[in-house]
C-alpha cells in the first residue's frame, strides 16, 4: 500500500488541522480543583488541570497524564467526555477536550507549572465569568476574549451535565 492510503489533501479543500489538549474538571464533593499558572501565558490565571495531547496518545490517556503531572492527583475509574471547544494556545489552533471524574483522596501536590491550588465551586466559579470580567480579563485580546467565553460555555455544559443549573 502507498502512502496516500488514508488519503491525500485536496488543494481546493480548505480544512483546519488543530493541536489537541485536554482539561479535566477534576471533582471532590461539589467542588472542582483550579490550579494558578506561574508563569508563561496567562500567568497568575486559574485554570483546570489539562494539556497538551501528545502524538498517538488517546485524548483520555493525554487528560490523565496531564492531571497527575500538574495535580498529583489519579481519578477513580473513569473520565466522562464533557466538550470541546477550538482555543489558540501553544501558538497554533487546538481543540481542548474537557472531561470530568472524581478524583482519590489526597493531597495536592502542584508542578512547576503553577504556584497555587484550589478547590472552588463550579456555580460559583460561573457566577463569577460575566461578560464584564471577561472583558478585563481579556484586555482587549481578542483571543483571550475568545478563550474565557470557550471556557464559560463548556462550564455551562458542565453545570448542566452534574444537574447544577
Amino acid at each position: 500500500m502507498g502512502d496516500d492510503v488514508l488519503g491525500v489533501a485536496l488543494g481546493d479543500v480548505d480544512v483546519p488541522l488543530y493541536g489537541l489538549s485536554a482539561v479535566v474538571y477534576a471533582e471532590r464533593g461539589d467542588e472542582i480543583l483550579l490550579l494558578k499558572r506561574a508563569g508563561g501565558a496567562m500567568a497568575g490565571q486559574w485554570f483546570l488541570p489539562g494539556g497538551a495531547v501528545e502524538r498517538g496518545e488517546l485524548p483520555e490517556e493525554g487528560a490523565r497524564r496531564e492531571l497527575v503531572e500538574e495535580s498529583g492527583l489519579d481519578v477513580e475509574g473513569e473520565l466522562e467526555l464533557v466538550g470541546a471547544y477550538p482555543i489558540w494556545v501553544y501558538g497554533g489552533d487546538c481543540l481542548q477536550l474537557s472531561y470530568r471524574g472524581r478524583v482519590r483522596d489526597g493531597e495536592v501536590v502542584v508542578s512547576d507549572e503553577h504556584d497555587g491550588a484550589r478547590w472552588v465551586d463550579p456555580v460559583t466559579m460561573r457566577a463569577g465569568l460575566t461578560d464584564e470580567v471577561i472583558d478585563v480579563l481579556a484586555a482587549g485580546n481578542e483571543r483571550v476574549g475568545a478563550l474565557v467565553r470557550h471556557i464559560r460555555t463548556d462550564l455551562d455544559r458542565y453545570l448542566a451535565r452534574i444537574g447544577r443549573v
